[in-house]
């Protein structure tokens, strides 16, 4: 697990395996407060149900079987997110809830980096090749998994968890709202 500010550094980035496979987005409990604080959910509610690792939650879990887990976590990272990104929905999913839930805002690119800046990145990567069937069944099925689980507060797609509605319900919500909200 790395933070995720290490990630924009293209040598570090380089070193990750060009292959297909998952990867979880962690934060500490101060992001955390910020992320349950924007979706009005108490953490003494969703406490027991949250994968937690190092002092970390995790908070969103993402698969690569059409790309490499690098392709996927430059994405996440790196991501121009201009304007024109936001409005063709292009930006990564993960980019438009952070943009969504720090900033209420999905074109404030500098409050969305600062946000997943804070973060941590944990990936594995599967032996598979990438856009093979092979990769693709293991992944949605480790996807499936990771989403039934534990709660993933930040995944909206798949996300059968009992605890999840609401926190989909508002997230959609907040992510709707922050896209009307042009920069100016």
């Amino acid at each position: 697990m790395i933070k995720a500010s290490l990630l924009r550094n293209k040598e570090f980035l380089n070193k990750i395996d060009a292959a297909p496979g998952y990867y979880k987005w962690w934060c500490a409990k101060p992001e955390l407060d910020v992320i349950l604080n924007a979706l009005g959910v108490d953490f003494s509610d969703i406490q027991q149900a949250i994968e937690r690792k190092d002092n970390l939650y995790c908070v969103y879990v993402g698969i690569a079987a059409k790309e490499s887990v690098r392709a996927r976590l430059n994405w996440h990272v790196n991501d121009k997110h201009t304007a024109s990104r936001v409005k063709n929905g292009t930006l990564s999913t993960l980019r438009q809830s952070i943009s969504s839930i720090v900033a209420k805002n999905q074109y404030d690119k500098e409050a969305t980096d600062s946000f997943i800046d804070k973060l941590h990145v944990e990936w594995f990567c599967i032996d598979s090749p990438i856009k093979s069937a092979e990769a693709k069944a293991k992944l949605y099925s480790v996807e499936r998994n990771l989403l039934f689980d534990r709660l993933r507060i930040l995944n909206i797609k798949d996300n059968l968890h009992p605890l999840a509605e609401p926190i989909k319900f508002k997230l959609k919500l907040l992510r709707k709202n922050s896209k009307l909200n042009v920069k100016k």
